[in-house]
């Protein structure tokens, strides 16, 4: 995947995403479990710490270093998952959401700081043997299509049942 391509998907999914979230109330984002016991404030947050760890290994990467945390197993992810839930919790709705959207600006801007070749050659970075653009997949467009999807079914389940 070229780097306009990635940019292109990165930013067509947070799109849907968003439209995902259009018209809920705050109460709605911020008390509602969409699945489990997360709301959809805790969803944005989720995305936003992951979005944001991801920002940092891309400067790991730009400054030569290995990054930490790349290749997680699923039992590493899941605790760090449940960590940054009880983290995030209790955080207002506009600040996650000033989160949320501040990372995804700044996954942007840091994207643009590599070249076509850093995102499609394989091994080209310490610690990383696949091309940067999946690792950069994974942690926005699939996130976000993944939790869009969740948000998705919550809602059609409170249409349904009135």
């Amino acid at each position: 995947m070229d780097k306009a391509a990635l940019i292109r998907r990165i930013q067509e999914e947070r799109e849907r995403f968003l439209k995902a979230i259009e018209g809920l109330t705050p109460q709605e984002m911020s008390q509602e479990p969409v699945f489990g016991e997360w709301t959809v404030k805790d969803i944005l947050a989720h995305l936003a710490v992951w979005q944001g760890r991801l920002i940092t290994a891309l400067f790991q990467l730009e400054q030569g270093r290995r990054p930490k945390d790349l290749a997680l197993s699923e039992m590493k992810m899941n605790a760090l998952n449940e960590r940054f839930f009880r983290e995030q919790r209790d955080r207002p709705l506009e600040r996650v959401l000033a989160d949320f959207h501040g990372t995804y600006q700044q996954l942007l801007r840091r994207l643009e700081r590599f070249s076509e070749e850093d995102l499609v050659q394989p091994g080209r970075f310490p610690g990383l043997s696949e091309p940067l653009w999946s690792l950069i997949a994974a942690y926005t467009f699939e996130h976000d299509a993944e939790h869009r999807a969740d948000i998705e079914r919550w809602r059609e389940h409170k249409q349904a049942i009135g």
